[in-house]
């Protein structure tokens, strides 16, 4: 009876009826899924090993682990000959099996989509797109996951904005019988992919498109009466794990802002920088996915090459590795991805890289095990080498963790994938040797995959023609397959050489071999060996890695040139014996003292007046020195990303600059050098209606967020002229309304007339009772973040900025916001504005415009240098700005001007780069004077700030000292001596046999009005 229950167990092992039937063409192959691995090391988990265990698989099943090797069994046996077996690795960011869609091929820029049904508006946004439609599958990149030792992977379309759901791939089983899980969660990103869609054309377009379809898949989900299948998936995935893939440094905390709007939790596909974040992780405990990917070094042994690689660049390459051990000390809940990566060899390079600088094997399994598992549901089957959950594991010649060692074999559901066999027989140590009577001593060493053998006679050489009674050696070749074991040697006498080759077979259990061949007469000969002694193995083998954390150079803030080791503080501050340009009642005060603390100007004293100086404060000497407050440059486009235009559409007022704050951008620290303190970042001139402006504090060294000024007026980029109605843009672009000067007041009146319509039905749905919406129905109109702007512009909530030369198109838009009842607040550039200063005043505009540029477009024909001063004199608020990055650093001198062109005094001059641009930006509350309980945005000077010769000493923002001109000075010599010393590591001979990468320098610019395309540019300046 036990015979033929065991005889069933092992049939039924062979067939799987957990899934529907389907034909075969031929005789049905059974599964090979049932083992005993034994002699086996185990990672359990993450925090349990067994060495020198047993793995009982059955129908693909892990049926037990066992603590001590045993070979008594019904199952097959594999021997593991003390090989190490890793739960299968979990990818969670791949497009496995999914081809990049192609871009369609469009005749002129396009407006609308065109898919046609039932889908979104946008291309971008395609939430329904299901990859077990588009799946294929691809053995060369299964097989090299494989080797890696994964064995799921959840894969997704990657392109577009909303990308659609994912599918949980298992790599080690058949194509029909691969997915484990579809239309799981939802992908999300930034990048609007290969849509030929005008709309979005920038990042800060992107956001707010996602926006948009968020709160449109809201409406649609309470209101909605006809299917939108794009709109279905989008409130289907909020249900779903969800994942935002932010490559870039900062787009986390971009991504975070919507997730925080939406009551949404996202899991982070990241870029690999988190590091450079420093204390912030202490408080976002958001979990991400980062990349093992890290850079490779670059082809720097030419001088004059090496001297266009990228600080930051540099630095990334060499603080990229520790990127896994940074977020472990800071407790992030994070996992790994092999995104990027093209092979075995170069994943387990870099995750004992990663191991090198302080990581642990027992986080690395963490994030490559467990962690995956539990976010995608599946750690019930997968993730452990436990009892009850599927045999997915990789068998590994050694630990690899420790070693550089070979996969072995893959497990997938029990399944057997074999890359590559050891011998399974221990052969090295002594053997004696009986061959026809006569014994010899066999010596087995070498390694495993190459064994070395050594022969010595114990007795006479007997031979038909010659008998020996010395001591002969030779070399043998030994070699062994499963149980087979082959034996040749050749020993030599007196010029006569004795072959022997043997064949046989080991029994393993009692270290004996036999078998037969034939001796160096060719005649058949039978011999036998038993093991008398075994080897001393040397199993203490070198790790593949050491941590070794001293050369790795500092982190800085941020991360680049002129960064900070630790980021910047308040600091109590006296700057004695100086002269203050106040900008207010007491004018220009000499031999004054000024006190900050607390990021506030505590107080001013006169010459003469006594006080008593705070404990523990830096003091500064300013005799013969200026201090000022800070700059305020009114009109800018530093320190944004991936755009400055959304050009996608004429109205472009739901997109907001302050989404896209890139804080590494270089010219935050020049314009400090320059004393700008504060700045308005405008959307470009692309749009009748553009985006929110972001009013900004120049912190240097902090995060994005920090940049943005608290509870700061509104302010929205409206633009006239050539560049809206894309009179300069090309043949290409004349699709998109309007294409005349008469449009672009229609495009005013239409946005402003369907604000205030949207507007008035939403408070009337919100005057009905619930009674009364159940009675009739009613519904509130969908939410329309371009609306919502212009309304709160139409309401005077928020103010316009807006760009103009022409005197008649000035008026126009003066009459435009006249007839709904509110003022247009700032005119920059404004080059005709002493034409019609007057009308201006009346209407209660200001002014911010350059001192002396003319002649760069025919639009500015008509501009005088005197300009600034006339617009003054007829009482109007006047600014000067930059709109340039490079102007940005000396508006000091552009002020300087106005004294020398159009007569206005130093004092007014000066107002025009602080209090005025205040006044304009409706800050000046806080900022733009030197005055008590103002922020301390102060800027000191070596001589009157408006001579060319006026240097910048220091520049405080809200207290903090982000620029001194002697540490700026170090800090140049640190560079050049950091530089240097990564340099030198990158062509350091130990790296010589790593991938190389070409240097590419990268191509620098700057943002301007009329900027175009830039979404997918890189962060740093690099537009």
């Amino acid at each position: 009876m036990k015979f033929l229950t065991l005889l069933l167990t092992l049939f039924l092992c062979h067939f799987n009826f957990s899934q529907t039937p389907q034909p075969t063409n031929g005789v049905l192959l059974s599964k090979q899924n049932n083992y005993r691995i034994i002699h086996v090391n185990i990672y359990v988990s993450p925090t349990k090993t067994i060495e020198n265990g047993s793995v009982v698989v059955r129908n693909g099943r892990i049926e037990s682990v066992e603590t001590k090797s045993s070979d008594k069994t019904d199952l097959p046996i594999v021997d593991a000959h003390n090989g190490w077996i890793v739960a299968s690795f979990i990818e969670v960011n791949s497009s496995l099996g999914i081809a990049q869609p192609e871009a369609r091929p469009v005749p002129t820029a396009s407006q609308n989509s065109s898919k046609k049904g039932p889908y979104y508006w946008n291309e971008s946004i395609h939430p329904e797109i299901n990859p077990s439609d588009l799946y294929v599958y691809n053995q060369s990149e299964i097989q090299n996951l494989q080797k890696m030792g994964f064995g799921l992977v959840l894969t997704h379309q990657n392109d577009g904005i909303a990308q659609g759901s994912g599918a949980i791939i298992k790599l080690g089983s058949k194509s029909t019988e691969q997915f484990e899980k579809v239309n799981f969660g939802g992908f999300y990103s930034f990048e609007k992919g290969v849509s030929q869609m005008e709309y979005p054309s920038s990042q800060v377009g992107s956001i707010a498109l996602l926006r948009q379809a968020f709160y449109d898949a809201e409406w649609h989900g309470k209101y909605g009466k006809t299917p939108n299948l794009s709109l279905d998936a989008l409130n289907q995935q909020t249900k779903q794990t969800s994942f935002f893939s932010v490559p870039d440094k900062y787009e986390l905390f971009r991504a975070l802002k919507i997730a925080k709007e939406f009551k949404r939790t996202f899991i982070y596909f990241g870029s690999g920088q988190e590091y450079s974040y420093g204390s912030v992780w202490d408080t976002l405990k958001q979990q991400v996915v980062i990349p093992i990917n890290f850079p490779s070094a670059f082809e720097a042994k030419d001088p004059y090459l090496a001297n266009q690689i990228d600080f930051s660049d540099l630095k990334q390459w060499e603080l990229a590795p520790s990127n896994p051990f940074v977020l472990m000390q800071s407790k992030v809940p994070f996992i790994v991805s092999a995104n990027g990566i093209k092979s075995s060899e170069e994943f387990w390079k870099n995750i004992h890289k990663a191991l090198s600088r302080g990581w642990t094997v027992e986080d690395a399994l963490r994030s490559l095990t467990t962690e995956p598992a539990k976010l995608i549901q599946v750690d019930a089957d997968y993730g452990t080498i436990e009892s009850g959950k599927w045999a997915n594991f990789t068998l590994y010649s050694k630990n690899p963790f420790l070693f550089n060692a070979k996969v072995l074999e893959s497990f997938h559901q029990g399944e057997r994938t074999v890359f590559e066999s050891l011998p399974e027989l221990e052969l090295r140590g002594e053997h004696t040797l009986n061959i026809a009577g006569v014994k010899y001593l066999l010596t087995i060493s070498g390694s495993p995959e190459r064994l070395e053998g050594k022969v010595k006679t114990l007795g006479p050489l007997v031979d038909t023609m010659t008998v020996s009674t010395d001591t002969l050696t030779a070399d043998a070749f030994v070699s062994s397959t499963k149980n087979d074991v082959s034996i040749q040697f050749i020993l030599k006498k007196d010029n006569e050489s004795y072959l022997f080759s043997l064949k046989g077979v080991m029994n393993s259990r009692v270290n004996i071999m036999e078998g037969d061949g034939f001796g160096p007469t060719g005649k058949r000969i039978t011999w036998t060996s038993y093991l008398s002694k075994k080897a001393e193995l040397n199993t203490e083998e070198k790790n593949a890695w050491k941590v070794d954390t001293s050369s790795i150079g500092n982190l800085y803030y941020p991360n680049m040139p002129y960064g900070f080791k630790e980021k910047p503080k308040q600091e109590t501050i006296i700057i004695e014996n100086v002269t203050i340009w106040t900008n207010e009642q007491d004018g220009v005060i000499q031999n004054a003292t000024l006190i900050v603390e607390n990021g506030k100007i505590k107080s001013v004293y006169k010459f003469g007046e006594s006080f008593v100086k705070p404990l523990n404060a830096k003091v500064i000497d300013g005799t013969g020195k200026h201090l000022t407050s800070g700059i305020i440059d009114e009109h800018s486009h530093i320190a944004l990303s991936k755009g400055v235009n959304e050009s996608g559409q004429a109205n472009a007022s739901e997109v907001r600059m302050g989404d896209c704050i890139n804080p590494d951008d270089i010219d935050i620290y020049r314009q400090l050098s320059g004393g700008v303190t504060s700045a308005q970042l405008l959307h470009g001139s692309a749009n009748p209606v553009g985006g929110q402006s972001a009013l900004i504090k120049l912190k240097w060294g902090h995060l994005p967020e920090e940049f943005l000024i608290p509870n700061a007026p509104k302010f929205v980029k409206f633009a006239l002229g050539e560049n809206v109605k894309q009179a300069n843009w090309g043949d290409y672009n004349t699709v998109r309304f309007p294409q005349t000067r008469m449009g672009v007041e229609q495009v005013y009146i239409d946005g402003f007339s369907r604000a205030l319509a949207y507007h008035d039905a939403l408070k009337k749905f919100e005057a009905l009772s619930p009674k009364q919406i159940e009675k009739t129905g009613a519904q509130p109109p969908a939410r329309d973040l371009e609306l919502d702007a212009m309304y709160e512009i139409v309401s005077g909530e928020r103010r316009i900025t807006c760009h103009s030369y022409i005197q008649s198109e000035i008026n126009m838009l003066m009459h435009v916001a006249d007839s709904f009842g509110f003022n247009v607040n700032t005119f920059t550039h404004i080059l005709e504005g002493y034409k019609l200063a007057d009308k201006m005043k009346k209407h209660g505009a200001g002014c911010s415009t350059f001192a002396d540029w003319w002649a760069y477009k025919y639009e500015v024909k008509d501009a005088i240098p005197q300009n600034a001063s006339l617009l003054n004199e007829m009482g109007l608020v006047v600014a000067i700005n930059s709109d340039d990055a490079e102007m940005g650093r000396r508006l000091n001198q552009e002020a300087g001007k106005v004294v020398k062109y159009g007569g206005a005094t130093e004092e007014e001059a000066w107002k025009m780069v602080t209090l005025n641009p205040a006044k304009l930006l409706k800050i000046d509350q806080r900022t733009g004077s030197v005055k008590v309980g103002k922020d301390a945005d102060l800027v000191l000077w070596t001589t009157n700030p408006l001579s060319i010769e006026a240097k910048v000493l220091y520049t405080l923002v809200d207290g903090e000292i982000l620029f001194d001109r002697e540490a700026d000075y170090l800090l140049q010599k640190e560079i050049a001596a950091e530089r240097a010393r990564i340099l030198a590591k990158m062509n350091d001979t130990n790296t010589d046999s790593e991938p190389k990468k070409p240097v590419v320098k990268k191509r620098k610019g700057h943002f301007h009005c009329n900027t175009i395309g830039e979404e997918k540019s890189e962060g740093t300046n690099e537009h």
